[in-house]
Order: C-alpha cells, then sequence, then structure tokens
C-alpha cells in the first residue's frame, strides 16, 4: 500500500467472531461422533434444530411455535431468497432505506423488484406507514423489515412495529421480517410471529455468532411451508447436519448469548467514544446492532487525495490511513462509512488514531 502502515485495520466485515462455547464444542464432538455425520441431513432441517428455534420463538412471544413451521436453511441470506420467492414473485419488495446492501440483489434474485423507500433522518432513516403507503402499488407484494437496521443500528420499537404490521396486513401484504441481529437492540421484539402475511427470517450468523456455518431457518405459516420447503429443495438440498446440531446448541446457550448481548452493548458505546472526535467524520448513535455510521459529508467537502464520494473515500483511507470501511451507498447512505463495532477497543482506538491523523491534514 501507498500509505504509511504496512497493515490495514479492518472493520469493514459483519461478523462476530469469538471462541465455541462449550456447549456448541460439546455439539461438534457429538455429530462428528455419530455414523451418520456424512449422510445428507433430513431435507428441511434436522429435528433438533427445527425445536430449538421453535422453543426461542415460543419463549420470546409466549406463545407455542411449531416445529413444523420452520425450515432449515443455507444461511439467513439463503431464508431471505427463500421467502422472497414464495410470496412476492413477479411483484414489488418495499424496502426500506438504508438496508443491507445485499437486499436489492436478493429480492431481484428471488424474481422480484425492490422499491426503496426513505425514512427521515431526524427519526433514523426508520420508516413508518404514510411513507409505505406512497410507495404502495398493485404489485406490492412484501415488505422487507430489519432491526436493529443494518447499517445505521436504528431500532423499529414495539408500538412502531405494531403499526407496520397493521398496514401490510390491510394491504395484504407479506411482512417479512429479517431477525438476524434480534437481541442486539435496546428491546427484544416480543411481537415477532408467522401469520398468513408474516414470515420470520433467522440465522446462527450474527446472535449466536456462527457466521461460517451458514445455518438459517424460515419461521412461516402452515399454508406456506410446502412453498418455502421447495424453494429449499430445488435450490441447496439439506443444510450440513453437523452445522445444524451446532447451531442448535447455540440457540439454546442463552447464557452465552446474554453475555455476548452485553459484551455488545459495551463494545457499541465504545466505537462512538473512541471515534468522537475524529476530525471531519461525525458518528451516527446507533441504538442497536453490530455496526456504527460515520458522517462523512465534512471529509468529502475537502476531497482528500481527490476522494469525491464515499466509494473513493473508502479506498483512500484504506491506501493511506490503513482503516478499511465501507461504503454508506452501498447500503442506500451516501456521504457515510459503516464500520462493524464487534473488535477489541485496543483495535477500534488504533483505528481511530490513525484516522485522525490521516485526516488532521485536511482540517483546515
Amino acid at each position: 500500500m501507498s500509505g504509511a502502515y504496512s497493515d490495514v485495520v479492518d472493520l469493514a466485515s459483519g461478523q462476530i467472531v469469538e471462541p465455541l462455547s462449550p456447549a456448541v464444542r460439546a455439539a461438534f464432538d457429538k455429530a462428528l461422533d455419530s455414523d451418520r455425520t456424512s449422510a445428507y441431513a433430513p431435507a428441511y432441517g434436522d429435528p433438533d434444530l427445527r425445536t430449538a428455534v421453535a422453543d426461542h420463538y415460543a419463549v420470546r412471544t409466549g406463545t407455542p411455535v411449531d416445529p413444523e413451521h420452520i425450515t432449515v436453511t443455507a444461511g439467513a441470506r439463503h431464508g431471505l431468497l427463500v421467502a422472497l420467492s414464495t410470496v412476492a414473485h413477479g411483484g414489488e419488495v418495499l424496502v426500506p432505506r438504508p438496508h443491507w446492501s445485499h437486499y436489492p440483489a436478493v429480492v431481484r434474485r428471488a424474481g422480484a423488484q425492490p422499491v426503496m423507500v426513505d425514512g427521515g433522518a431526524r427519526d433514523g432513516w426508520r420508516v413508518g406507514p404514510a411513507e409505505l403507503e406512497a410507495a404502495r402499488t398493485e404489485r406490492t407484494g412484501a415488505l422487507l423489515l430489519n432491526s436493529p437496521v443494518n447499517p445505521t443500528g436504528a431500532v423499529y420499537d414495539a408500538p412502531r412495529v405494531r403499526a407496520l404490521r397493521q398496514w401490510a396486513s390491510a394491504h395484504g401484504i407479506c411482512l417479512i421480517t429479517d431477525d438476524i441481529y434480534w437481541a442486539y437492540g435496546d428491546a427484544v421484539d416480543r411481537g415477532v410471529r408467522a401469520s398468513a402475511h408474516e414470515i420470520v427470517v433467522g440465522g446462527a450468523s450474527k446472535v449466536y455468532a456462527l457466521a461460517g456455518l451458514r445455518v438459517g431457518w424460515v419461521w412461516g405459516p402452515p399454508e406456506l411451508s410446502a412453498a418455502l420447503r421447495d424453494a429449499v429443495e430445488y435450490t441447496t438440498g439439506p443444510v450440513c447436519g453437523t452445522s445444524q446440531l451446532a447451531a442448535a446448541a447455540a440457540v439454546r446457550d442463552t447464557h452465552a448469548v446474554a453475555a455476548r448481548v452485553g459484551g455488545l452493548a459495551a463494545r457499541r458505546e465504545a466505537a462512538v467514544r473512541i471515534m468522537t472526535g475524529i476530525p471531519l467524520l461525525e458518528p451516527v448513535a446507533p441504538a442497536g446492532g453490530i455496526y456504527l455510521c460515520l458522517d462523512a459529508t465534512e471529509a468529502l467537502s475537502r476531497q482528500p487525495h481527490g476522494a469525491r464520494d464515499d466509494v473513493a473515500l473508502c479506498r483512500v483511507l484504506a491506501e493511506q490511513a490503513g482503516v478499511r470501511l465501507r461504503a454508506g451507498s452501498t447500503f442506500g447512505m451516501p456521504g457515510h462509512l459503516r464500520l462493524c463495532v464487534a473488535e477489541e477497543a485496543d483495535t477500534l482506538a488504533e483505528a481511530a488514531r490513525r484516522l485522525s491523523d490521516f485526516l488532521t491534514t485536511f482540517n483546515n
């Protein structure tokens, strides 16, 4: 690289990397000792994982959940594809913006058309029924909701979710909840549910820190089970059985989840504190999630090393400051930068020092 650093502090990734918990490690060991380790797993998910996921939602909602309504997928991303292709193929999907960078492409791969819906910046860019109604057409088949939001960390609280649910139900629109960050908000959504017009997609990657296993699930109503499972059958087929058993152990390991949630909350607060005061960058305080966005409007006004947009600025910061971030424009949030807070404070502090040293030159 051409800057002052021979290494790069990489804050662009969206994963939580930590040692396996004893419960997960024991599940792996047990699975590897089985003479069925190399066999196909059950077509729509191992019963143990489906039961663990159903029990999880039963605890959150206070209502029994049938494991037969859980379909295991090859990660939450695949779960979204399965859900979208089942309920919105040939139609339109409303996507609140900012959004995870992959949503538009996943919607298109599912045979639908994404329609971006902007919320107000003063309200954390969250949308409400009024914004959705303005974007609704006769072809609108689904609303894709993510909370806490990637990238902003905004949280859709219970009253707002109820309003969105009522609006969607009134118009026969399926509410697809991307539940992947469910525990990392100020309040856990206990109203999440599956119904004729609601599907929940979850996975082991974020809250359970098992990103590499590629295990996800879809909680859908009985009337959609056959279609959801057909989508799995003709795309990936059954997910690795050993990974499923490990994921089941992780879902049941509520103590590890609680510790992880507390640790991420502390890291989120530390990241805001550490990144505050960097010249020309302004943190956008998150309410939850594992990310922090930095408003780079002032930095871009100085065009450091010719950078006129956030994509170019990310390239310059990686090359000259030795810090890798994600461009906000890839999330529908131009002029911002995204970093993952799931790092040690020392790593975040080193990134902040490098950014400050580099941007101080342009802060005049």
